[in-house]
C-alpha cells in the first residue's frame, strides 16, 4: 500500500514538472543625450515570453525576435541574448548618429511583445507583435506566429498542422480571392500583388483561436506597403477535416 501511494505521488509530481509554464520578462534600453521631440533618441522595449522549463522553445522565440531585429548591426555586435539585443539596438543607433552630419538623426523606436494566442493540451500558439520606426526610413510592423508541440517543445511546421497542405491552400486562396475581389482570369502579380512564385501560397503566419484559424499576410509580404496586411479566416467547420492538431 505504501509503495502504491509513493508511486502515485511520484507520478503526480513528475506530471506537474513536465507542464509547460511561461513567464513574462521585460528588456528595455534607451539613449537620449539631448532629447527633442523628433531627434536624437533611441528606445527599444521588449516584453517577451520565456518558458521556465524548455530552452528549445526559448531559443526559437529569441531567434525569431532577433530576425525581426535584422537592422541591428549584428556583424560587429555579439547578440546571443535579449540584453545584448537591446544594447545592439542602441549601439547601432549611435553609429548611425555619428555618421550623420551635425549628429542629427530622427528618433529610433522598436517595440516587441509576445503573447499566448491560443493553447490546448497538445499545442501552444505564440504571437510576436512588433512595431518599429527608425530615421527617415518608413517604419514597419506586423505579427509573427509560432506553434509548438507542448510535450516535445518542437516547433510545428505545415505538415505537422495540416493533413493536406495543398487542399488547405486552395481553401484559403478561394476565400482570399472572394474577400479581396481578385480577378480569377488575371495572374495575381498583374493585379498589384507580389507573390514570389507568381502564384498564391500559404503564409507561415497561422493563428488559432476559439472559433477557427487565421492566415495573416503582413505588410510588404504579398503586396506594397501602402496596401497594408491581408488576412483570411477559416472556421473549424471549414477546416477541421484537415487539422492534425486540435
Amino acid at each position: 500500500m505504501k509503495n502504491s501511494i509513493f508511486l502515485l505521488v511520484l507520478f503526480v509530481l513528475t506530471g506537474c514538472s513536465q507542464q509547460l509554464v511561461f513567464e513574462r520578462k521585460q528588456y528595455n534600453s534607451s539613449y537620449s543625450p539631448s532629447y527633442t521631440t523628433s531627434y536624437n533618441s533611441a528606445t527599444i522595449k521588449m516584453e517577451v515570453l520565456e518558458a521556465k522549463n524548455d530552452e528549445n522553445i526559448n531559443k526559437i522565440i529569441f531567434d525569431n525576435i532577433k530576425e525581426l531585429s535584422s537592422f541591428i548591426d549584428s556583424q560587429n555586435i555579439t547578440i546571443n541574448n535579449y540584453n545584448q539585443l537591446t544594447k545592439g539596438f542602441v549601439e547601432t543607433y549611435k553609429k548611425a548618429k555619428n555618421n550623420t552630419p551635425e549628429s542629427k538623426i530622427k528618433n529610433w523606436d522598436f517595440e516587441i511583445e509576445s503573447n499566448i494566442e491560443y493553447e490546448t493540451e497538445e499545442f501552444v500558439n505564440i504571437g510576436i507583435n512588433y512595431t518599429s520606426s527608425y530615421g527617415d526610413a518608413s517604419g514597419f510592423g506586423g505579427k509573427r506566429s509560432l506553434l509548438f508541440n507542448k510535450l516535445t517543445g518542437n516547433q510545428l511546421k505545415m505538415d505537422d498542422i495540416f493533413t493536406n497542405t495543398k487542399a488547405v491552400s486552395k481553401l484559403v486562396e478561394a476565400k482570399f480571392r472572394a474577400k479581396y475581389k481578385v480577378n480569377n482570369s488575371i495572374p495575381l502579380n498583374q493585379q498589384g500583388y507580389c507573390f514570389e512564385t507568381g502564384s498564391f501560397y500559404l503564409t507561415q503566419n497561422i493563428f488559432f483561436n476559439i472559433e477557427g484559424v487565421k492566415f495573416l499576410y503582413n505588410i510588404n509580404e504579398i503586396s506594397s506597403y501602402e496596401k497594408g496586411a491581408y488576412e483570411v479566416f477559416l472556421s473549424y467547420q471549414e477546416i477541421d477535416n484537415y487539422l492534425l492538431i486540435k
